[in-house]
């Protein structure tokens, strides 16, 4: 496929030069191939692999079909992380800044002062981004304008569409006008159980996929084998080796994290993490400080994977390994973001060893056994008498603004 230019796939002049501010030339494929889509009124399913733009091709057509001269409700986006939500909202405000556009988005999550919410809601945004139960709670209360709306983004769609939020995300669609809305679907994981849920909701949906695998081909899959006792001294022997400066580190269970966050203080290393039940200022407080150099690890679980969106990060540490693919995929993710290299390395015990096989298949990956040594990560063949391989990050330098900031 042929890359062209944001303008040759229907964006305007105004938008191409936001874009350009923002460092961003040409559009990715999966942009090529959703943009023209949903510019169109088609429902879209698309899936690819995080890190490949998703939030813009979803926010360039709505844009482009937003009637700025109406101060009211035309697109609403619904996130599974407040995180999440908070950058998409985020590029929106960007995009219409460095445009000129006048589009206006609104901020509509739970555990945030709805108060501030609703004195957004007067300046009658024509975007709304958020959790699907506080708008959900807003379009009851009728302060979003629901029946104007042209257009449902459900990002990370996968979980949208789960046991646990497919209800609310239901009663927000039946709140718009069936003649007129259009659907469309995001995520880099869509099994059948997402698609069968999809159809419930949508008519006739145009499916979507990028061309590349979906986990990115510049991410290096390693693993190092270790007691379960002894995972942390291999974390703390990568940070004191490679001495990266964005690491963040996954483990499977969230009432674990601010333990972990204390023993790595506690030998010296910078470390924060993000919460499921923190406060929304300290889970943002982490993702500054990380972002800006003030701490270098940062520890998450499953439930923050899809809502951390940084670019110049060097490795993704598994402490934990899950059991569950998409989990995996969503984890690796977080790495080789903008066609940087990236290194995913899990901490195994011989028991959990067994699911790294399972994602080779499932991912059509293959994982290098190393072992921290002097320093350095080398290849287990090395410390056998074969002869050695080292293999170190290359830093990618400084966190930057680029198009990374829009994917996930």
């Amino acid at each position: 496929m042929s890359i062209l230019s944001f303008r040759e796939i229907g964006i305007s002049d105004e938008l191409a030069e936001g874009l350009r501010k923002q460092g961003i030339e040409m559009p990715t494929d999966i942009q090529m191939k959703v943009i023209p889509e949903i510019m169109q009124g088609t429902d879209v399913i698309a899936k690819s692999e995080t890190g490949s733009g998703k939030t813009l091709a979803y926010l360039l057509p709505i844009f482009m079909k937003v009637d700025t001269k109406l101060r009211s409700t035309q697109a609403i986006i619904v996130t599974p992380t407040h995180e999440l939500a908070v950058q998409v909202n985020k590029q929106a405000q960007v995009l219409a800044e460095n445009s000129g556009v006048d589009v206006r988005s609104a901020l509509i999550i739970g555990g945030a002062s709805i108060t501030r919410q609703l004195d957004k809601l007067k300046e009658k945004p024509q975007i709304v981004i958020g959790s699907a139960g506080r708008i959900l709670d807003l379009i009851k209360k009728k302060k979003i304008q629901a029946h104007t709306c042209k257009t449902i983004v459900i990002d990370e769609a996968d979980r949208m569409l789960d046991n646990l939020n497919i209800n609310d995300v239901k009663a927000v669609v039946k709140t718009t006008l069936a003649s007129e809305r259009q659907i469309v679907l995001l995520s880099a994981s869509i099994n059948e159980a997402t698609k069968r849920a999809a159809s419930q909701i949508m008519s006739e949906p145009k499916v979507v996929e990028k061309e590349k695998g979906i986990l990115p081909e510049n991410i290096e899959h390693y693993y190092i084998m270790a007691e379960a006792r002894d995972k942390i001294v291999v974390l703390r022997k990568i940070m004191a080796g490679l001495k990266p400066e964005h690491v963040i580190v996954f483990i499977n269970n969230p009432n674990n994290i601010e333990t972990m966050v204390e023993k790595l203080n506690f030998h010296g290393l910078k470390a924060d993490g993000i919460y499921g039940t923190a406060h929304k200022n300290d889970r943002k407080n982490a993702m500054d400080s990380f972002r800006e150099g003030r701490i270098n690890i940062l520890v998450a679980s499953d439930i923050g994977a899809r809502g951390l969106d940084f670019d110049g990060v060097e490795i993704v540490v598994n402490l934990d390994i899950s059991e569950e693919p998409v989990y995996y995929q969503h984890r690796a993710g977080r790495t080789g973001r903008n066609g940087a290299g990236g290194i995913v390395i899990s901490v195994v015990t011989d028991f959990e060893k067994k699911w790294l096989n399972r994602y080779e298949r499932e991912f059509d990956i293959k994982f290098t056994e190393k072992v921290m040594s002097y320093g350095k990560l080398e290849d287990i063949k090395s410390k056998r008498g074969g002869k050695p391989n080292v293999n170190t990050t290359k830093k990618p330098g400084k966190v930057t603004k680029s198009n990374e900031k829009t994917k996930k």
